[in-house]
């Protein structure tokens, strides 16, 4: 397995190999991991590339560290829950259900505090904001707002979002390398509005995700949060 050049950076391949390398049973909870020396001659590969990949490995929780002893594959914890968030076309679909879309708005807004941190922007900036209702069989089942820079894809303002897959249009129409995504779930109480739109009560719960999506160099590009009710929506957890 060797790092290739190209758009996915180098760092984020080798964090791949390695943890596969992991996974495998190469090196077993406890066995001390190659130095950073060790991986730099192994893949050609200078030390800010290694350490940046180990660095993404011990965020994880695959790898620890331990002063003045060197890098420890770690014990996997029993706690530790693995969500699958399959696409909402992919995940109606294999239910045998009819997915749908409906535009609610899509405008060019200035960046609030909020959207400007997410995104490493500038306050005021001008950022696309995408609102979208998810239908399943006609039934209401997710609202969902994502936003993104406007310098970043202006074209996206032309496009059809009712019946194309944004995250698809950016990756494959537009070019731009998503490499990964950092999620946060939780249950909340829906607002008057987010019931009106969910066809559901209001005060009643649903699943609320947060994702920020990271291209080259670990640069936000886009923001999305996605409500799903609760009585109609489930997750799946491996462990």
């Amino acid at each position: 397995m060797n790092v290739q050049p190209g758009l996915i950076p180098r760092y984020y391949q080798l964090k791949e190999i390695l943890e596969k390398r992991i996974q495998s049973g190469e090196f077993q909870p406890g066995d001390q991991f190659p130095t950073d020396q060790c991986l730099c001659e192994a893949y050609c590969l200078s030390r800010g590339t290694v350490r940046r990949a180990i660095d993404m490995l011990v965020e994880e929780g695959r790898l620890r560290r331990e002063q003045g002893r060197g890098t420890f594959v770690t014990t996997p914890q029993l706690t530790q829950t693995f969500f699958r968030l399959a696409s909402f076309d992919e995940e109606m679909s294999q239910r045998g259900r009819k997915p749908s879309t409906k535009l609610i708005h899509r405008k060019v807004i200035p960046a609030t505090e909020q959207i400007a941190a997410d995104l490493d922007l500038k306050v005021g900036e001008d950022v696309i904001e995408i609102s979208r209702l998810r239908l399943a069989d006609g039934l209401p089942m997710a609202f969902e707002t994502r936003y993104l820079a406007y310098k970043i894809c202006p074209d996206l303002m032309n496009e059809d979002l009712e019946n194309q897959s944004i995250h698809s249009l950016l990756i494959d129409k537009f070019n731009i390398p998503l490499i990964r995504a950092r999620h946060t779930i939780e249950a909340r109480v829906l607002t008057a509005r987010e019931a009106r739109l969910l066809q559901t009560q209001p005060g009643s719960t649903g699943f609320f995700v947060s994702r920020i999506t990271y291209s080259l160099d670990d640069r936000p590009v886009t923001m999305y949060r996605i409500l799903y009710r609760g009585d109609e929506y489930r997750f799946t957890a491996e462990f």
